[in-house]
């Protein structure tokens, strides 16, 4: 019997017939409708399986429950009217960035849109940062490949761009030490694949590394390729220095149209005004599927997968956790919504738990709920038993674009020929990102003729200085970088010990940056214990300052998130909302004042706090 009637009778069987099958140009199409959306990523894996088609698109409607609309940026101008860069990017996530400094060695204008307020906004920004050897990944695939090139290339390209990455290495633990014999047997057939330094580690290695882990933790497999890093500062880094050799980055610039003729993009129509690009790159992650359709070129689908992730205190840390320990424990082996679930440390020195995956059909959500948390520390306190919600400081999620085949699409067009798509890219996407991007530049300058005929860029340089971190430095150095700047010395984020220099430099840096997460995300001010209560007046002070706007205006992120309404006074003699109170108070001068030099006290209180540390240490 063919794939076709088989996949037929399997989809009868399991939706009674309300799935229907269509051939089109050569790729699968799944139509109909079903109550729930776990029923329609059902159906798309079922049909993905060995499927021998060129693609699969899913077009099952789910009449239980409507998904939430694309967040769209505000801003309408002409900022980007008649530009023809030879290359558009789309999309300013980690590969989006990669591939645009990639890009930027040769002599080739490159233009890189994102529809957020800032880079590494969405699924680079919400991702645990670690770097897989690449255990478990089905060989063949794409997802094999790029991850096993890209972890061999992070030494290198973290050097370059002054970024902090460590190699740990990875524990992989099991319960039942009826396994042991099997896993020595096992290190040959790790060593045939690729991975090196393979080691057992018996129970008793086990409680000397960790003393605190569970008795059911009988015997683990150690990977030491494994890493961990900054995901916002990686793709920082990438844009930084993307900029610097000549790369143009438009924020808040959503792609909402597109001219195909003859199989070729002719134009993009953008909220900003209409580019008429060469090439187009498709890097949009989770609206890369969105993106081909514009183009004329859709010939997959996206289904958004959610993991949930928790914050520990930097206090709750051991010598495991510190090695990116990685849980697979039989548990978590039968739930099979832990995917790639664990204890992981984070460069910065917190441990991160989880995450904790479930399918979603909105394409935006990164709420979090009591139930998920809870179910995060209870899976994983059979590990580590000392763990309790306690510890916890935050909890976040991210969605990251799953293809239904669960391989990463890494190619030229198929309909339009002068688009290349990046799509597809979820876990391991982060370690994947030099080797894609790689391979989608040397894709690109073929389709210019090669790099002889492109020419390389000759003011191109591939390195990026690391940003000056106060907390990584002794007190000696420090003293002497007070010296030379003073903003260096006031402390603005007591508990990651972030200075007022640390925020001006990243807010004077290439990529616009004025907003509270902006600055978070670049400095770590706000990440610590108390989770900027406390500073958080403080940098939105130095914003309004540096920026030169009206307090009342600092956003916490993107559009309509200004922090401050105005006086509080005001809200309750008037007994209005606050939203008209914001309203008036942007007019209130006496208000602004107030704020202001309410942030002074505070600032200049802080100043104090540190000049007396600073005597003690003399």
């Amino acid at each position: 019997m063919s794939f076709l009637n088989k996949l037929v009778r399997r989809l009868h069987k399991a939706f009674d017939g309300r799935v229907e099958i269509v051939i089109d140009n050569d790729y699968l199409l799944l139509t109909g409708e079903l109550q729930r959306w776990s029923d329609i990523v059902l159906a798309g894996t079922i049909a993905a399986h060995n499927n021998p088609y060129a693609g699969l698109i899913n077009d099952i409607k789910c009449t239980g429950e409507k998904t939430t609309p694309m967040q769209k940026p505000r801003v309408e101008d002409n900022a980007l009217e008649l530009e023809e860069p030879d290359v558009l990017v789309i999309g300013g996530g980690v590969i989006g960035c990669a591939i645009a400094r990639e890009l930027s060695a040769y002599n080739l204008s490159v233009l890189l849109v994102e529809k957020e307020y800032d880079i590494a906004a969405q699924a680079s920004g919400h991702n645990m940062g670690i770097i897989h050897p690449g255990v478990g990944i089905r060989k063949g695939t794409l997802r094999h490949k790029y991850c096993k090139l890209g972890n061999a290339m992070f030494d290198d390209i973290c050097e370059q761009l002054g970024v902090d990455f460590k190699r740990f290495g990875q524990y992989f633990c099991l319960s039942n030490r009826i396994w042991t014999p099997f896993l020595y047997i096992s290190l040959l057939y790790w060593r045939l694949k690729g991975h090196k330094g393979v080691k057992v580690i018996n129970r008793d290695t086990l409680i000397e590394l960790e003393p605190a882990i569970g008795q059911d933790m009988g015997v683990a497999l150690f990977f030491p390729t494994s890493g961990t890093l900054c995901p916002f500062s990686l793709t920082i880094a990438y844009a930084e220095n993307a900029i610097k050799n000549g790369v143009v980055i438009s924020l808040n610039t959503v792609v909402q149209k597109m001219v195909v003729e003859e199989g070729q993009i002719k134009s993009v129509k953008t909220n900003r005004g209409t580019i008429r690009p060469k090439v187009v790159i498709n890097a949009a992650g989770i609206f890369s599927e969105e993106v081909a359709a514009l183009a004329g070129d859709r010939f997959f689908s996206i289904h958004p997968r959610k993991g949930t992730i928790v914050v520990l205190d930097k206090n709750y840390s051991s010598s495991l956790a510190q090695a990116a320990a990685k849980t697979l424990s039989r548990a978590s082996a039968k739930a099979g919504r832990f995917k790639d679930s664990g204890i992981f440390s984070t460069a910065s020195g917190n441990t991160l738990v989880g995450p904790y995956f479930a399918e979603t059909m909105h394409k935006e959500d990164f709420s979090t709920d009591a139930y998920t948390v809870n179910e995060i520390t209870k899976r994983e306190s059979k590990v580590f038993p000392s763990l309790n919600k306690d510890q916890i400081i935050r909890c976040f999620s991210g969605v990251e674009a799953v293809s239904y085949e669960e391989d990463f699409i890494v190619r030229r067009g198929r309909q339009t020929s002068n688009i290349f798509h990046a799509a597809g890219i979820g876990i391991p996407g982060l370690t994947a990102c030099p080797a894609i991007s790689a391979d989608i530049a040397r894709m690109v300058l073929d389709l210019f003729g090669g790099r002889t005929v492109v020419g390389e860029n000759p003011d191109f340089s591939p390195a990026q200085a690391a940003p000056v971190r106060t907390n990584m430095i002794d007190s000696q150095s420090h003293n002497t970088l007070i010296e030379s700047n003073p903003d260096y010395g006031i402390i603005v984020c007591m508990c990651e010990n972030i200075s007022k220099g640390e925020i001006l430099d990243a807010m004077r840096q290439g990529v616009r940056c004025d907003t509270v997460d902006g600055i978070k995300r670049r400095t770590r001010a706000g990440m610590g214990r108390c989770q900027g209560c406390s500073c958080t007046p403080l940098v939105m002070d130095i914003i309004a300052e540096e920026k030169r706007l009206p307090l009342q205006t600092v956003k916490k992120g993107g559009s309509k998130s200004e922090i401050l309404f105005g006086n509080s006074k005001v809200l309750l003699k008037k007994k209005v909302s606050p939203t008209s109170v914001f309203k008036d108070s942007l007019k209130d001068s006496e208000t602004e004042k107030m704020l202001r030099e309410r942030a002074k006290e505070m600032l200049a209180s802080t100043i104090e706090k540190r000049k007396d540390v600073t005597d003690d240490d003399r």
